[in-house]
Formats: structure tokens, sequence, C-alpha cells
């Protein structure tokens, strides 16, 4: 019933229903869920658009058994053929997109099983490759093995709750005479809204800005494109039980191996949340505090990550941890003093925490303050001990600008640049802001 309660939540609240499915949700539920709703949005929505929208074909009117040598048969072929250009001429077409659109998509009723099978064959890992080249999320094989299983869920659990209001007033309208446009309009936004949620799925997983979340989500349906034209010729033999049967025997090993590898994964993962979760029960624990504020600014929840995060700096206000994040989203608000107190208490603990990041957050927050002499002293601190880092960089160069010294800015602009160039293929897209703010810079 809890996890019920997510797919209904995803209509009010998505981030935080997202959140919770990753934490609380189970794959076998979310499955069942689309395989339950598949078969009531193809029985009433594909059924109506497959009746309107459907191209004839020509076995529909001529009968092929019919004697070649029949002095009919001739004019039998003649007839047919007539028929089948007016059902051609006649039948309706999709709107703007006409018969291009079945190149895309398809209407067949009987492919209810279509959704769970194009999910997580094809569209699952298909979005990993999207996040890995246009997010920076990693290897493909390294974030598939991690994070499959909760983008899997989320991925089921937003095609449900996109589907099912539609596939409802399917059901109800279903007696009814209403225009196939209707059902045309049910079916688009289905799809548009199962978008929506997984702009939300990928932010929560990958903790994607929305900008790169949109790009993925615009570019990863041609995934359910290629399961169609897939299951085409796979579908008749797919569901054989003597295949079944012989790729259990040759596979089934490996198979279960990757299933348990993933589902481990992920089950580590919602433990994990879960002992922290249990931990914050002692008062005097701040560092499960630290832990879940750093899981909510993954999965870009600041206002949840912000509430524990100021709890662990209640518990212990010398957490270092705590004092440095809190310093972090202090300056986004533009709180400057704050952040500059809370990365004082940082630095009196260990002035190269987070591999020397604090000197850089420093630095970036003397600039806001246009304290030029201070923010140059602490980003030069910063380069020195780390000299390919874009965002450093930048900021020095900034700062060189502000102050007249013009040729070593150009100088920390034009190592901006080429940090990000040169930097792994998972980090350049991150980089490259960087890089393109330095080139307007130059």
């Amino acid at each position: 019933m809890d996890t019920l309660k997510l797919l209904f939540q995803l209509y009010f609240r998505p981030a935080f229903a997202m959140s919770e499915i990753i934490d609380r949700g189970s794959w076998l539920f979310a499955a069942v869920l689309v395989f339950i709703v598949s078969i009531a949005f193809f029985l009433t929505i594909n059924t109506k658009l497959q009746a309107a929208y459907r191209i004839p074909t020509l076995y529909e009117f001529y009968d092929y058994m019919v004697d070649y040598e029949s002095p009919n048969a001739e004019a039998e072929y003649k007839r047919a053929f007539d028929e089948y250009n007016k059902a051609q001429a006649n039948r309706q077409k999709i709107p703007f997109a006409g018969d291009t659109f079945f190149r895309f998509f398809s209407f067949e009723p009987e492919k209810f099983y279509q959704p769970l099978l194009s999910i997580s064959i094809f569209y699952v890992p298909f979005t990993i490759l999207l996040m890995g080249i246009f997010g920076g999320a990693g290897g493909f094989g390294v974030v598939l093995s991690r994070s499959y299983g909760e983008l899997a869920t989320c991925t089921l659990t937003a095609w449900a709750a996109a589907h099912l209001p539609f596939a409802v007033a399917g059901l109800l309208l279903n007696s009814s005479p209403v225009s196939p446009v209707v059902y045309l309009a049910f079916w688009a936004a289905s799809g548009l809204l199962f978008g929506v949620f997984m702009i939300f799925a990928l932010r929560n997983v990958f903790g994607a800005n929305y900008g790169t979340a949109l790009l993925v989500v615009a570019c990863s349906w041609l995934a359910f494109s290629l399961g169609m034209y897939v299951f085409r010729f796979v579908s008749p033999w797919f569901f054989s039980p003597f295949l079944l049967f012989y790729a259990y025997m040759y596979f089934g090993g490996a198979l279960a191996g990757a299933a348990g590898g993933v589902g481990s994964a992920f089950r580590q993962k919602q433990n994990f949340k879960r002992f922290l979760h249990n931990a914050t029960v002692n008062p005097r624990d701040a560092d499960a505090h630290v832990q879940l504020g750093l899981i909510y600014l993954q999965r870009r929840q600041v206002a949840k990550a912000l509430e524990h995060l100021n709890k662990a700096f209640e518990i212990d206000p010398q957490e270092i941890d705590a004092n440095y994040e809190l310093g972090k989203i202090a300056r986004k608000k533009g709180e400057l003093q704050t952040a500059l107190d809370h990365f004082g208490t940082v630095v009196e603990q260990n002035e190269k925490h987070a591999l020397s990041e604090i000197w850089r957050e420093i630095g970036a927050t003397y600039w806001q303050a246009e304290m030029l002499a201070e923010a140059r002293e602490a980003l030069e601190k910063f380069v020195e001990r780390r000299p390919v880092d874009s965002e450093g960089l930048y900021y020095l160069g900034k700062v060189l600008k502000a102050q007249g010294d013009a040729a070593r800015a150009r100088e920390m602009f034009e190592q901006s640049i080429e940090s990000a160039k040169t930097a792994p293929l998972y980090r350049r897209r991150e980089l490259n802001y960087w890089s393109k703010l330095a080139e307007k810079e130059i």
C-alpha cells in the first residue's frame, strides 16, 4: 500500500515521490503494475486507435485461394484492387504526421506486453547510455550495474502513473461514440506525462540538471521504437517455452548472476538509507544526518538536504562535512557571511578538506562579496594545489581581470578551457560549463 501511495504522489509531488520510490520501491511491484495498466490501456486506447488509423492491406479484399486459371480471376483481382484503393483513399490518417507516424510507433492492441519488455531491455539501458554521454554519469558498464535497478523501478512506476488515468478514461468512454482524435490525444498526453515524470527520475537517480534531463528524455523515446521493430520479429519466438527452457539451461547462471548483481546493488542502497534513518534516532549521531543530506543533495532535493545538514550542525557545530555543505548552499543563496563562517570552521580543522576545494569555495565567496584581495589569495592557494581545475582557474581569471591583470587573467581562462578539453569523458560535459564561461571572458 505504501508503494501504491507513492504512485499517486507522483501526480502532486513528483520529486519527492521519485526519491521515495528509490528508497522504498519494488521493481517487481512496478513491473506487475505496468503489465496491468498496459492491458487496460491497449484494450481501450490502442484498440480504438488501431480501428481508426490502421493501414489496410490488399489481403483483406482479395481471396488468394481463387484459381488463377479461372476466367473470373482477373476480374476478382481488379475488384479487390479497386476496393483496396478506395479504402486507402477514405481512411483516416494521423493528423500532421500521416503514415510517417507508423515508422516509429504502432497501436497493435495485442502487443500489451511491449511496454514492460521495452522499458526493461531497451529504454533503461539506452537512457543510462545517454546520461553517460550528455550528463557525465560515468562509464556505461559501471553505471548500468550501479543504477539499473533504481532507474528501472522509477521508470516502470512513471510509465504506470502516466498511462493509468488515460486507461481509466478509455474504459469509461469505451461504449460511447467518441472521435478517434480524443483517443489520440490520450495516447500523446500519456507519453508526454511519462516524459515529465522521467525528468524527475533522472534528477533523483543521477542528480542531473533540468536541461540535461530534458535532453536525455527527448532522445530516449527512440528506444521504444527500437523495441517495436525488434519485437515484430522475435515476439513469436520470445515467449516459446522451449526457447526459454534452453536459454535458461545455457545462460541461466550468467543471467541470474547479472540480475542478482543489479538487484543487490539496488537493495544495498535501500538498506543503507534505512540504516541512516535508523541511526538518526541517536540524538548524538551527526554523521547519519550528514550522509542523508549528501544523498538528498545528489538528488537535488535541497530543502530535505538542508533539514538534515542543519540537524547535524545542531548536534555538532564543528562537524566538518556539515559546515562545508552548508557553506556551499549559503553561497549559492547569496548568504555570503554565513558561508564564510561555515568555511572558517572547516579550515580550522582541515585546510585541505575536499581535496583543497574548500579554498575554491572561499575564493568564490570572496569574489561574490567583491573582496578581490582575499579572493585572489584563496584562489591562488587552490590553483597551486589543483592546477587543472577548470572552475578554480575560471574564478581566479575573473579576479585577476577585475584587478586589471589582463595578461594573467587571459592565461587562467585559457588553462580553464584546456583543462576542460583534456578532462576524462565522463566529466567533460560538467566542466564544459566553466570552459564556455572562460571563452566568453576571453
